[in-house]
């Protein structure tokens, strides 16, 4: 146990004793100073908390009041991430997320945008922060300060509530360059050394922006398909970029450093990054004549939960009605997402490109106040310092309260360098001047806060669509039905217009590498300033976003993927924007697969040549555990197969179609249905909670999904991993990866395993034929699968059995809601409210995999039994069937419950109904358990 957690296992008892506040505030009215009049909260039957004001500001206050009531260290853990403060919570542990998150600035970045924001969006901030300190100064501290030996929390303030903001927006938008800088240098150096083409080894074989399978949002919407784009394969420019070393030392040091920061992982390592899921269906084509919408965000997951579920509602003379129930943020007002009695609407992440990574260099200049100015076209430009002193806490001495000053040195650097053209400078090596600078659209004073106000208002899909313009970072997907039966899509942020693609071309390395800093790939200074922008520079137009409304085709479905299929013909930059330059929007969009939208088009199609859609369909669809890639691999492996089996097959290839229990896994593969249940009586199924006996086919099913997930993990291990990691040179992460893999077989016939880089990614000593090639390294994958299934290493799960029947998909795929503080808070975990179901074993098994619909991912290349416990899934699961005026028909769930309290009401009261894809009614207001509150 980490020592600054010794004192918690002291903390439980009293903890598990302990009843939610909510529990014990007396039925008659309690006072609460910085009310206006008085205030009710309500519970509906699904434990849902409805405050009921008479005025916005006694709404925003008490939505305050609430969150702090059941998520105050929640609160507190995410101010202090964003504003790189976290140490002085959890110990010196943190203190490597604490410099990065002050080098990258998000508390610089909340207090530009708190000044950018309107009189009435500061006003709610400031009523919420009333609201939490009313909280704060009335009641005990959750147990968790106990735990960590604090005694005091400082007050909330409203910039608190904006800098969580940028947090998410960050780990929504922020990207580094990084790896495909890193990765492209290592490729050049390598090709110009063994004869391959390096730059085709990046860009064609293993980072493709071309997705597996090609639904796009507006193409299946308009029932168009997407333009047939022309233009180089790759970037022309980039044919001759080239990476310094100097960038090379300096990012591979930056990477090591974001690494160590938990915050960062979705950054630093694009597969864990949020995604979701959204898609509805205009109401001609539902059962009820209503519009239907699904949404389901996939983020962390964490214990507490990411999301809090609250009802708002403000009534009387002092106030507008407004009447809104759905998910919040706990340090936010306001909702991200839910319904109103006018529209219903959800989001999922769009990740376009806002963030730039430059080379700079840095020289000496006695007349700057740092010491130091970065060279622009010749010129000299000072460099900004900013001082910084870092604290930290230090649980486990039996000091309360003990923080100390951590000294400048090492990796504690005494000032954050700003270059005011572009950024913070994230890493600086003195003795060759080189640096880099990160540059974000998140760094400006953005205004989601007031987007988040007119969303709530809005009546019409018209109104949505204005709010939405005021939504600057953090760019999203959003659908939203209202009363008058209308259906919209959109897409919101501001995207920055690069200076070379607006000339039409690319200057050196594209903007998903890190540019040259020093003139020629600058963000355009506003000049055609559009209504409602907020950052410096000229920026997209909204009307040029992805958007449409009531599709022709009656659906609209959007996973993460390509909205408009302009990474089809696997060139991101061969679109034209009206009036010219390069139109450009990502490199790749966070499911760059498309599977998740493949899978959910198919569903919605397949209905739709039936009858009509019904919410239960949709509920369904999110459900789905289809592991769609296996639809587009798997056939390979078992014409292999077949062709081993053929009379006059190459004998080595003959002899491995009859290793011991090769011909009983083709078997299961080939009579597999491609659903992933647990196959176990523990594990929670769609069709079945836990403790009910698996049928049959469920454990047929199951066991296949084992061997195919094995198999899948062998064969990049004997393909791309084999031939470029194992010459030492960076394999793709695994969304690339899936897609590489899905190229090199479908092209096979064309290529016979050859990339466009000249390397053969089927390598077989001593056989000629590529076919025979191509056959051995896909069965001899599956002989692995088979051998590690039996192995040691897989001994905790399978118990070196051979038995394939033994091998149960639950025995691997198992979800685990993680805290900081580790048990009890984690779930399950021993002592909590939630033990391990399994024995011995970490998390509780789950259906889905890598990508299905309803996902809980892990890395594909999974070679240990925890190697496929999930950690980021469906935060919550919503489906409306939209009607005005609350007769709306809107059920969601959520991986948890309300309070953060082991022990306290609500604090896993969803977690049965989520792990079993069952969702709660959402309310627009609450009839249960009133609590009174008057001035």
């Amino acid at each position: 146990m980490p020592r600054r957690f010794i004192s918690l296992a002291l903390c439980l008892g009293a903890t598990l004793a302990q009843a939610d506040v909510s529990d014990t505030l007396s039925a008659s009215a309690v006072q609460l100073t910085g009310l206006t009049a008085p205030v009710e909260l309500s519970r509906d039957r699904s434990g849902i908390v409805h405050v009921q004001a008479r005025n916005e500001a006694d709404l925003w206050f008490m939505q305050g009041f609430v969150h702090a009531r059941d998520r105050l260290f929640q609160m507190d853990q995410y101010r202090r991430t964003a504003s790189g403060t976290l140490a002085e919570l959890l110990g010196t542990g943190a203190l490597a997320s604490d410099v990065q998150f002050r080098t990258i600035g998000l508390r610089r970045a909340a207090e530009k945008s708190l000044a950018a924001l309107s009189p009435e969006a500061l006003a709610a901030l400031q009523a919420y922060a009333r609201g939490v300190n009313a909280y704060i100064a009335a009641y005990p501290l959750p147990v968790q300060y106990r735990a960590l030996e604090l005694t005091q929390v400082a007050p909330w303030t409203p910039l608190d509530s904006v800098v969580i903001g940028k947090l998410f927006a960050a780990q929504l938008s922020l990207e580094t360059d990084i790896d495909n800088t890193l990765a492209l240098a290592a490729y050049q150096r390598a090709g110009a050394v063994a004869g391959f083409d390096g730059k085709a080894l990046f860009f064609d074989d293993l980072n493709r922006v071309a997705p597996l399978d090609t639904a796009s949002t507006l193409p299946d919407a308009t029932q168009r398909p997407p333009r047939a784009y022309g233009g180089p394969h790759r970037p022309r420019a980039a044919q001759g970029a080239a990476v310094a070393d100097d960038v090379d030392r300096l990012a591979s040091r930056w990477r090591e450093q974001l690494r160590r920061v938990p915050a960062l992982r979705g950054i630093t390592q694009r597969d864990h990054r949020a995604g979701s899921n959204l898609w509805a269906v205009s109401g001609r084509y539902t059962a009820s004549g209503r519009p239907l919408i699904a949404n389901d965000k996939h983020l962390s997951l964490t214990a507490p939960g990411v999301w809090y579920p609250i009802g708002l509602s403000v009534s009387g003379a002092a106030g507008a009605p407004l009447q809104a129930v759905g998910d919040s943020f706990a340090g936010v007002p306001m909702l991200l997402g839910g319904y109103t009695r006018d529209i219903a609407w959800g989001s999922t992440n769009s990740l376009f490109d806002v963030t730039d990574t430059y080379q700079e260099r840095l020289v000496p200049d006695a007349s700057s106040p740092s010491g130091l100015s970065s060279v622009y076209k010749g010129q000299l430009e000072p460099v900004i310092p900013i001082p910084q002193t870092y604290r930290a806490n230090r649980p486990g001495d039996g000091v309360p309260d003990n923080l100390v000053t951590v000294p400048a040195g090492g990796d504690i650097p005494p000032v954050t360098l700003i270059v005011p053209r572009h950024g913070p400078v994230v890493q600086f090596d003195a003795t060759t001047g080189s640096a880099l600078t990160l540059q974000w659209a998140g760094a400006g004073p953005t205004r989601e806060v007031d987007a988040l106000m007119r969303i709530i208002r809005a009546t019409t899909v018209n109104e949505f669509k204005a709010a939405l313009q005021f939504f600057d970072v953090g760019a999203q997907n959003w659908i939203v039905a209202d009363g008058r039966g209308d259906l919209g899509y959109f897409t919101s942020g501001e995207v920055p217009v690069r200076e070379d693609l607006q000339a039409g071309f690319v200057n050196g390395l594209p903007p998903h590498f890190i540019r040259n800093g020093q003139g020629g790939n600058e963000w355009l200074p506003v000049r055609n300033p559009q209504p409602q922008q907020a950052l410096p520079y000229e920026v997209l137009p909204f009307s040029e976003l992805p958007q449409i409304v009531n599709p022709p085709a009656g659906f609209l479905v959007n996973g993460n993927n390509d909205p408009l299929g302009v990474t089809f013909d696997n060139n991101p930059f061969d679109e034209t924007r009206p009036g010219g330059g390069i139109y450009y929007l990502s490199f790749n969009f966070n499911d760059s697969t498309g599977l998740r939208a493949g899978q959910i088009t198919a569903r919605l199609k397949e209905v739709l040549a039936r009858r009509r859609v019904r919410f239960e369909d949709m509920q369904s669809i999110q459900a789905d555990s289809t592991i769609r890639d296996a639809q587009l691999l798997l056939p390979h492996l078992l014409r292999a197969f077949d062709r081993a089996r053929r009379p006059g097959a190459l004998p080595a290839l003959a002899a491995l179609a009859a290793q011991p229990g090769l011909a009983e896994a083709a078997g299961r593969l080939r009579r597999w249905d491609y659903t992933s249940p647990t196959g176990l009586t523990e594990g929670w199924d769609a069709d079945k909670p836990a403790g009910r006996q698996p049928s049959a086919e469920s454990v047929r099913a199951s066991v296949a999904a084992t061997l195919y997930n094995l198999w899948r993990s062998r064969l990049a291990a004997n393909t791309v991993d084999r031939v470029v990691g194992g010459a030492g040179l960076p394999v793709p992460d695994a969304g690339p990866l899936l897609i590489a893999l899905g190229h090199l077989l479908e092209s096979f016939p064309q290529n016979a395993g050859r990339g466009a880089s000249g390397l053969d990614f089927f390598p077989v000593a001593g056989v000629t034929a590529a076919e025979d090639r191509r056959d051995i390294v896909l069965l001899q994958s599956l002989a692995d699968a088979l051998t590690l299934a039996a192995s040691d290493t897989f001994k905790p799960a399978f118990g070196n059995s051979t038995n394939q029947a033994d091998y149960r998909w639950g025995l691997l795929h198992r979800v685990e809601f993680r805290s900081e503080l580790g048990a009890p808070f984690t779930l399950p975990s021993p002592g909590s409210v939630y033990p391990p179901p399994l024995s011995g074993r970490a998390g509780i098994p789950v259906d889905g995999s890598y990508q299905t619909v309803d996902v809980a991912g892990f890395e594909p290349r999974a070679a240990k039994p925890d190697d496929f416990i999930s950690r980021h899934s469906a935060s919550q699961r919503l489906v409306a069937e939209f009607a005005p005026w609350g007769t709306s028909r809107v059920e969601n769930v959520w991986p948890g419950g309300l309070s953060e309290q082991p022990g306290g009401v609500g604090y896993a009261r969803y977690l049965k109904d989520w792990l079993g894809n069952e969702a709660v009614p959402l309310r627009l207001q609450g009839s249960e358990s009133v609590e009174r509150f008057r001035p």
